[in-house]
């Protein structure tokens, strides 16, 4: 496959896992009610047409095409080296600033390292190659994956924020009464949400319609001048000081940002200070993370109908 971009354990060490299944099918599945004729018709072509050949990590059964496509991007990252498109590390106590400071451009890989890059110019990559003509079909259902991925990503408050923890991989939280200790970043990437989905005796299917109704008032204003995925990243950075980190027991302390801090001494540290994540903080953190689920999949489909109206 010719791609131009230039040119589950629970201590994962990875920052850039994403939500897990059931959140990135949602947001695909949210984006796909609300795309225009055109933009479903050059959707599903893509891909139909190119395929991934990749065998996908989510064994969840999903049958549309755009959910199937959500976590394509986590599947080939190691391959493709791209594990650092899928977030970025803006310091948990900033409070305002420019978020491109964090962000590396797009380059190529060296030394059989990661590319260069992070989400911010991920994005803005794959949105060029979807609006330029003479990108090849081919290239174009690459992008679409990461697309369709990167925005969700984008979402997850702790791909834009880190306190010298690895977007959280670093900082242990005691779970409700989870046997294995998780870390913060697990905790947001699927644990919330699917004890939410328990705890209602939900569906995915049955998620994705509750949310779509709930959050119709809001669509508009949410896919204002979209898109602006500078502004998306600070949203999640909002978030992420106010509820990620703010509802933990005991709350963090706000680190000094290090780009040299080391997981396993952070790990330790903050290991100490013996996080929980209980009643309270799943109050706090579930409706947050279904307002984020919707946000992505409103705003995906504005970018789709925008390139293809």
């Amino acid at each position: 496959m010719i791609f131009r971009l230039f040119a589950l354990t629970v201590f994962c060490a990875s920052p850039a896992l994403g939500w897990w299944c059931e959140g990135h099918e949602a947001v695909a599945l949210i984006a796909g009610k609300h795309l225009s004729s055109a933009a479903t018709a050059v959707v599903h072509k893509l891909l139909k047409d190119y395929p991934s050949t990749v065998a996908r990590g989510c064994q969840d059964g999903a049958k549309d095409p755009m959910a199937v496509a959500s976590t394509w991007a986590d599947d080939v990252k190691k391959s493709e080296k791209t594990g650092t498109w899928h977030y970025m590390d803006i310091p948990l106590g900033l409070k305002k600033g420019d978020p491109e400071e964090y962000c590396e451009a797009i380059g190529p890989s060296e030394n059989g390292k990661d590319r260069p890059g992070c989400i911010l110019s991920a994005l803005r990559s794959v949105v060029n190659i979807l609006h330029s003509d003479k990108e090849p079909d081919e290239d174009k259902a690459t992008a679409l994956r990461y697309l369709i991925h990167l925005v969700g990503d984008l979402h997850q408050p702790m791909h834009t924020t880190a306190n010298n923890d690895q977007g959280g991989n670093c900082t242990p939280v005691q779970f409700f009464d989870a046997q294995r200790v998780a870390n913060l970043h697990s905790v947001w990437d699927g644990m919330v949400l699917n004890k939410d989905l328990a705890g209602r005796k939900e569906t995915l299917a049955q998620l994705v319609e509750r949310l779509d109704a709930e959050y119709a008032p809001k669509r508009a204003g949410w896919v204002k001048n979209t898109p602006d995925f500078d502004k998306w990243a600070l949203e999640g950075h909002s978030i992420a000081q106010k509820t990620a980190y703010g509802e933990l027991t005991p709350k963090p302390p706000v680190e000094k940002f290090d780009p040299k801090a080391q997981c396993d001494v952070e790990r330790e540290r903050f290991g100490a200070m013996h996080f929980t994540a209980g009643d309270a903080y799943q109050k706090a953190a579930a409706p947050v993370v279904e307002e984020q689920l919707a946000k992505a999949g409103f705003r995906l489909a504005e970018i789709l109908n925008t390139l293809w109206p």
